[in-house]
């Protein structure tokens, strides 16, 4: 990646003492025409900025950011104003179209954009483009309904080498990811007296007073240079640290204010590896907040929401009837009944988030207008299920969490879900989450384990919760097949399979998302990998919404000409193995086709058993006449065993593979990869049976 030029410190320590030197009253030294001394470089301006970036020959991508700046000036109230400054440059005729036009998105309940200007960089010129085209639109939506907003300026047709230099304001408090260019006067305002109005305390934060940010220095392009100013009022305390990469980062402070600066270059973009963590842990960020504690956010969040869990007479009457429904009663384990309501929530609340206004995406929605309107996201469907567990005698409360990413231990708003803690006994918390729990036999999804998460509780809770790690024995598959081959290769039997935790959910699914009567096609595509000339005769399956015990599934299948017939004997392979290893639902890890290197973390959200079993009762007087052996693995975060034997006339083949983590590094991934190729190994061996056997 092509560098710009900048100063040694030892340089730019010289440069002071010059500086001060030429201060001095000497007045051979105060000429306005001062001569650029060899090798130093000429000031930096929008023009050099663009020049120098590089061109499609020095990057894999069709546009580049040159620079990207931005001021955060925080408010007594919490209230923040942001000056934002962007340099994009155009390197290919792909990256012409890609930036024909800019958005910048934003919520009118929570903040305000104001595009300022927007230039042309060609041919060492600026050619303006009026800001009075900007349009302001509706965000397009789906599920969640909040009145989104998006403004939209369609450019001048662009050419190769263009630079696009976009300055604008923010003020609210959504992320800003935002400071003033070097060597040319700065066309940055200062967002905290052009754009303050008499209406701003609507967008005092949640927490007022306070400022939070996760600010994410990588984009999905190569950057440049990306700088990160914030400036706090003298008495407001930042709490801060940078994760994944490093970054420069200076301090200084004035009579009224600190100002905290971060900054990095030539940043590459944003890997992208199959089944890789969120941004949020890969990207280089850096965390910060001026909360004191998890306790004081913990405090917070309850007092913000104590009043949104009334029990009405209707949702009194309900939780009556799913329990009697149930056959649990005032003296059934508080476990069993926690179940039942959960489900019932999870089952019947959809998700579909319509805005209540004032407080929207941090405030639950009351429990009345929720059981009317049978609807909600995340925090309203935790919402209905801390009212009903509460009708029921539970003491719940509202937890927040990161769903499929880390929390980091510093107490900023690193939330993106809402779940429901039930207080079983003081200081001791079971953790419930209905919104990912529809078709799944568990309260808590095996999808969150290792999650971090904050209670909303009037005594504050002065830590971040973790749940437990689950090994992969809680999330099983059991794929057991009985069958029997016919001297003519026709392999015909059942096919049985049974899943717990996460594999519940995942077999659920399965049925959820076909129509009963398509089944037969929807399995015979699962065989397929297997034949293609399978016929499903039969799909018995349990209830989807019977949650009294673990997903089970039954196909009834026939195989004609499983088995070749080759030299005397029948010749085929583990008919099991290929069905579903690379069934992205019944094994995740072995949908995925892994390359040969990685960079990133392998995330693949659950651990799993997968544990294959087949019993064929062969012809008569047929046995096992070769061995089928492929060699065992047992690394740290995957293993691979399988054995071959004969019972009587039965030949039974079985195998196990295990994943151990849901999240693992990449110096782990030869041993992962190398767990999952024996399994491929075994899919792919030759099962050879004769009369007599070898």
């Amino acid at each position: 990646m092509k560098s710009m030029y900048r100063p040694p410190f030892g340089l730019a320590l010289l440069g002071l003492l010059v500086v001060l030197l030429i201060s001095l009253p000497v007045s051979a030294q105060m000429e306005p025409d001062r001569p650029t001394p060899p090798g130093e470089p000429d000031p930096v301006t929008v023009y050099t900025r663009v020049a120098d970036a590089g061109t499609a020959d020095d990057y894999d991508h069709d546009y580049i950011i040159v620079v990207d700046h931005s001021i955060s000036r925080v408010m007594d109230t919490g209230v923040t104003y942001v000056d934002l400054y962007t340099v994009y440059k155009v390197l290919t005729e792909n990256g012409v179209q890609a930036m024909s036009a800019l958005d910048w998105h934003y919520d009118p309940r929570s903040s305000f954009v104001k595009v300022n200007e927007v230039n042309i960089i060609r041919n060492g010129e600026r050619i303006p483009v009026s800001v009075d085209l900007v349009q302001d639109l509706p965000a397009p939506q789906s599920a969640i309904y909040w009145s989104d907003r998006i403004k939209n300026l369609q450019l001048p047709r662009l050419k190769v080498g263009d630079g696009i230099e976009v300055v604008a304001q923010r003020k609210g408090y959504n992320y800003a990811l935002l400071d003033d260019a070097a060597g040319e006067a700065s066309r940055m305002g200062n967002a905290a007296e052009d754009i303050r109005s008499v209406d701003d305390n609507k967008y005092i934060p949640p927490m007022a007073g306070h400022y939070f940010d996760i600010v994410v220095m990588q984009a999905d392009v190569p950057m440049v240079e990306k700088k990160y100013e914030l400036i706090l009022p003298k008495d407001k305390f930042l709490q801060s640290q940078i994760y994944n990469a490093p970054a420069y980062m200076k301090t200084h402070y004035d009579a009224e204010h600190i100002t905290y600066t971060w900054w990095a270059y030539d940043i590459p973009a944003n890997p992208h590896e199959p089944r890789q963590p969120g941004e949020w842990d890969v990207s280089p960020k850096v965390v910060m907040t001026t909360a004191e504690s998890w306790e004081q956010k913990s405090q917070w969040f309850f007092d913000v929401n104590k009043n949104q869990f009334e029990v009405t007479e209707d949702i009194k009457a309900q939780v009556n009837q799913i329990l009697k429904d149930a056959g649990l009663n005032d003296k059934s384990d508080p476990m069993d009944k926690a179940k039942a309501l959960n489900h019932w929530v999870a089952q019947n609340i959809r998700y579909s988030g319509q805005t209540m206004g004032e407080g929207e995406g941090f405030t639950l929605h009351p429990s009345d207008v929720l059981y009317e309107y049978r609807s909600g996201v995340c925090k309203d469907i935790a919402s209905m299920s801390i009212t009903f567990l509460r009708a029921a005698g539970l003491d719940t409360y509202p937890a927040m969490t990161m769903a499929g990413a880390t929390i980091e231990d510093i107490p900023a708003d690193q939330f993106n879900h809402c779940v429901v803690a039930w207080e079983k006994e003081p200081g001791q918390f079971v953790m419930l989450d209905p919104t990912w729990v529809p078709y799944n036999n568990d309260v808590w999804s095996k999808l969150e384990t290792e999650q971090q998460y904050v209670i909303g509780h009037p005594d504050g809770v002065d830590h971040l919760g973790e749940i437990r790690y689950s090994p992969p024995a809680e999330s099983p598959l059991y794929a057991t097949n009985e069958a029997t081959l016919s001297e003519d290769g026709t392999l015909s039997g059942t096919l049985y399979l049974k899943g717990s935790g996460a594999l519940d959910s995942r077999l659920r699914r399965i049925c959820y998302n076909s129509q009963k009567r398509a089944l037969d096609d929807v399995f015979a595509g699962v065989f397929a990998h297997a034949s293609e000339a399978v016929v499903v005769k039969d799909v018995e399956h349990r209830g989807l919404m019977d949650f009294s015990g673990d997903m089970w599934i039954n196909i009834e299948y026939e195989i004609p000409g499983y088995a070749m017939m080759v030299d005397g004997g029948l010749e085929f392979t583990p008919m099991i193995a290929n069905a579903v290893k690379d069934h992205a639902y019944l094994f995740r890890a072995g949908a995925v086709n892994w390359p040969e290197d990685r960079q990133n973390d392998v995330f693949l959200y659950y651990t799993q058993r997968l544990d294959l079993t087949e019993t064929i009762k062969l012809p008569g007087g047929y046995e096992l006449a070769n061995d089928v052996n492929v060699e065992a693995v047992d690394e740290t975060f995957a293993s691979f065993e399988q054995d071959a034997k004969m019972d009587g006339r039965k030949l039974v083949l079985h195998s196990r593979t295990e994943v151990k983590r849901r999240q693992f590094p990449p110096s782990g991934y030869a041993g992962f990869t190398k767990a999952i190729d024996q399994l491929d190994d075994y899919a792919g061996s030759v099962v050879r049976v004769t009369k007599g056997g070898a």
